[in-house]
């Protein structure tokens, strides 16, 4: 299964790293060609979106290993370190972004708006669009969170793609400043980027709780024999989330009934929320200091 899961992500990355090469050589070819600003800001934006995939090939080998001595918990978070650097390129692109609007606003701007222009944006929409549901729908099939920031940011790519598209057209019709405004937007959609990126994954460093811990608290408390649960804990990423919690059961509940009883609550939950990977089980004499003394966040 985590084989299978590999070599369907690889493939989509590189798939996705060839149209994104071919995109973003073509975006440079036009917009230096021709001095068009705006679509030089586009292809640095698609250029980061290839190193992106580069980079998710290079995590995804390293996150497929096993777990051994030193990560016990595997090497799945190694997702998320690259996710994380795909963040910081984007931001280095604004960066770039950046430099290239201010010298066209200082130097002056005069962009040559010729049909192969039109031919390319139109073109590089269509393709980012189908790149970035490919990237979506796999991602989501198989959790993989590489996959999704990328998605994010081709789709990006898209909408200031469409953006220059409007810009050029304006300066087609003797609005020069088009091209310029056009790259502001390019600009704001690379920043949104970042930040969407970044959050996603500093969310994971930070062990941010993936799961609603009333909800796992629900499932287990259906169980006829489950007096409480409390202590909900939960960290990782989507499709390997690790739960930790409280089991209270009747006092006079012997080891191996309760034993059962913990087998059948995993079950319910892995079933209700299959993105879980790892869960344990604390299992206590039901008292009501264990409840009344928890803190209301963790119940």
């Amino acid at each position: 299964m985590m084989a299978e899961r590999t070599r369907a992500i690889r493939r989509v990355l590189l798939t996705t790293l060839v149209l994104n090469l071919g995109v973003a050589a073509s975006k440079f070819g036009v917009g230096y060609t021709y001095g068009i600003v705006s679509l030089q800001a586009e292809g640095f934006h698609t250029t980061f979106d290839a190193l992106s995939n580069v980079i998710g090939l290079v995590a995804l080998g390293i996150a497929t290993r096993p777990p051994d001595p030193e990560h016990p918990y595997g090497h799945r978070k190694f997702e998320v370190a690259a996710s994380l650097v795909i963040g910081m390129m984007v931001l280095l692109g604004l960066l770039e972004v950046g430099r290239g609007i201010y010298g066209a606003i200082t130097v002056g701007s005069h962009p040559t708006i010729e049909p192969i222009a039109y031919i390319v944006l139109i073109a590089t929409i269509i393709v980012n669009l189908g790149v970035s549901y490919y990237e979506r729908r796999e991602g989501q099939r198989h959790d993989s969170m590489i996959l999704l920031s990328d998605s994010a940011h081709t789709l990006s790519d898209s909408l200031a793609a469409f953006a220059v598209l409007i810009g050029i057209f304006f300066v087609d019709i003797g609005f020069p400043a088009g091209d310029i405004l056009a790259a502001v937007v390019v600009m704001t959609f690379i920043g949104m980027t970042a930040y969407r990126v970044l959050r996603d994954g500093i969310d994971v460093v930070l062990d941010t709780a993936p799961l609603d811990a009333n909800r796992v608290q629900r499932i287990a408390e259906e169980h006829a024999d489950v007096r409480s649960c409390h202590y909900v804990r939960s960290r990782g990423m989507r499709g390997s989330v690790h739960l930790e919690f409280h089991l209270s059961l009747d006092p006079d509940v012997r080891l191996a009934e309760a034993g059962q009883i913990m087998v059948e609550v995993k079950r319910r939950i892995r079933e209700a929320l299959p993105e879980v990977k790892d869960i344990i089980v604390q299992l206590e004499p039901h008292e009501p200091m264990h409840v009344e003394d928890v803190p209301e966040r963790l119940i």
